[in-house]
């Protein structure tokens, strides 16, 4: 009885295959992936009054996603057996990663918003890091707090030009 189960099941598993569930599956997995890349681009913020959202983190986790979904359909070939299917994610995702680096060299879409939406986060990641670093060399320690205190004063600034712009 036992046997027949476990045929049962590997020939259901086989059918759901052929009908794409293995493939919905996979889009669960990407999406739900890309959303924690993209918050996860945001551990390096001093904290949370830094968060922005902003185009430049999506674009890198996008560059960081897309081969990820290359890799999934590359090394598991048995669950995803559609080979023209597969064939269309590869160059979808192949266009995604190169399109997002291209994106992200180029600042496309980056105005005067966007642009104190990602620097804000940046300039936190600085304040971040010479807070946290073992730092031991007095003028590295000199340093870092030179560029705490300025960091925090463009993002003050920063901070001042985004609600005049609003």
């Amino acid at each position: 009885m036992a046997e027949h189960s476990h045929e049962h099941q590997h020939h259901t598993s086989g059918q759901m295959g052929k009908h794409g569930r293995p493939y919905a599956k996979f889009w669960v997995n990407m999406v739900l992936g890309l959303v924690v890349m993209y918050f996860v681009m945001f551990s390096m913020i001093d904290g949370a009054r830094d968060f922005r959202n902003n185009l430049n983190m999506l674009y890198m986790a996008v560059t960081m996603w897309a081969p990820m979904g290359i890799f999934m359909l590359a090394t598991m070939p048995g669950m995803f057996p559609n080979r023209r299917l597969n064939l269309v994610l590869y160059g979808l995702f192949a266009v995604l990663t190169l399109g997002s680096f291209a994106a992200t060299r180029a600042q496309t879409g980056i105005g005067d918003r966007q642009f104190i939406a990602s620097m804000v986060p940046h300039h936190s990641g600085a304040i971040l890091m010479c807070r946290e670093a073992q730092l031991s060399d007095p003028e590295l320690v000199n340093l870092c707090q030179a560029i705490s205190d300025g960091q925090r004063a463009e993002i003050e600034q920063m901070n001042r030009i985004a609600a005049r712009l609003r």
